[in-house]
C-alpha cells in the first residue's frame, strides 16, 4: 500500500487532535494530572486515594526522565527543520503549486529553524536544570511528538508546493517582526526564570507565565503564514498544531498559576495565567 502526501497530512492533523484531546483528558480527570506535571508543579494537587490514583501514582513516580531532556525537543526541531530546508524541494511542481504558498511555507521553515536554534542555545547556556527535577515519560513523548509533527507538516507542505519564491510583502515583514519580538521577549523571560534565587517568586508584571504567552504568539505567526493563501490540508496541519500549543501551554500555565497561589499566597498578586483578560 502506497502512502501518499495526502495520507500523511491527514495523519499529522489526526495525531495533533489526539494529543490535544489527551492533554484535555489529563486536565479534566483528576487522577491523571500527575502524568503531565513536572518540576515545581509535580507535587501540586490532591488526586485522592482511589485505586486508579494509586496506579497513576506508580506511573508518575517511576516512568520518568530528567527534566533536562527538554533539550531533546529543541534539538529535534532544529535538526528536522534544517533537514527539511535542504531536502524538501528539488524541482518546481508545474501546475500544482504557486509562488506565494511556497514562499509562506519556506518562511515557516526558516522561522522554525530559528526557534529550534534559539531554544537549543537557551537549554545549554541559559536554563539551569535541577539534577533532581523530573518529568513523566508521557510528558516527554507528547513534547517530542509535537516537534516531530510540526517539522513533518513543514516538510509535507513544501514537498507539495515547490515553486519559485515570490517577493516578501508588508504583511510578511510585520509577521516576521512579531515573531522576532516574541522570540526576544521569550528569551528574556527564560533568562529571568533561570537566574531567580531558589524558591523566589518571578517578577512578571502581567501574566504568571509570559514565556508561554510568547510561545503561543510565535506559533500564531506560523499558523497565520500557513493560512495566508487560504485554508488547505497543509494549513489545517498548522492550525491543528496551533490548537495543541494553545491547549497544552494554557494547561501548564494554569498549573503554574495555582502553584504560585498556593506557595506565595498574598505575595502573588497577578490576575492572569497566560492570556491577559482571558485566562
Amino acid at each position: 500500500m502506497n502512502i501518499t502526501t495526502y495520507d500523511l497530512q491527514i495523519l499529522v492533523s489526526l495525531v495533533y487532535f489526539a494529543l490535544t484531546s489527551g492533554v484535555l483528558l489529563v486536565k479534566c480527570v483528576r487522577p491523571l494530572r500527575k502524568l503531565l506535571n513536572y518540576g515545581k508543579t509535580a507535587s501540586t494537587g490532591d488526586d485522592g486515594n482511589s485505586p486508579p490514583s494509586e496506579v497513576i501514582e506508580i506511573i508518575a513516580k517511576y516512568a520518568v526522565v530528567r527534566k533536562s531532556w527538554f533539550t531533546h525537543f529543541y534539538i529535534c526541531l532544529f535538526t528536522l527543520s534544517t533537514a527539511t530546508y535542504f531536502k524538501a524541494c528539488h524541482e518546481t511542481i508545474v501546475g500544482q503549486s504557486d509562488e506565494a504558498t511556497y514562499k509562506n511555507l519556506l518562511i515557516i521553515n526558516k522561522l522554525l529553524i530559528l526557534q529550534g536554534a534559539r531554544r537549543t542555545f537557551e537549554s545549554f547556556a541559559v536554563t539551569k536544570f535541577s539534577p533532581t527535577s523530573y518529568m513523566n515519560m508521557t510528558h516527554y513523548l507528547v513534547g517530542i511528538s509535537h516537534y516531530v509533527l510540526i517539522a513533518l507538516a513543514t516538510y509535507l507542505g513544501l514537498s507539495g508546493n515547490c515553486s519559485g519564491s515570490a517577493a516578501l510583502t508588508i504583511v510578511d515583514y510585520i509577521l516576521i517582526a512579531i515573531f522576532g519580538v516574541a522570540s526576544l521577549q521569550q528569551f528574556r523571560a527564560h533568562y529571568h526564570l533561570a537566574h531567580l534565587v531558589k524558591y523566589s517568586l518571578p517578577k512578571f508584571g502581567l501574566v504568571a507565565s509570559p514565556h508561554y504567552s510568547y510561545e503561543v504568539l510565535i506559533y500564531t505567526v506560523i499558523m497565520i503564514f500557513s493560512t495566508k493563501n487560504g485554508i488547505t490540508l497543509t494549513s489545517i496541519m498548522f492550525i491543528s498544531g496551533w490548537v495543541f500549543v494553545v491547549t497544552n501551554l494554557s494547561v501548564s500555565a494554569i498549573q503554574t498559576y495555582q502553584y504560585y497561589q498556593a506557595k506565595y499566597k498574598e505575595e502573588f498578586n497577578l490576575k492572569w495565567a497566560i492570556f491577559p483578560g482571558v485566562v
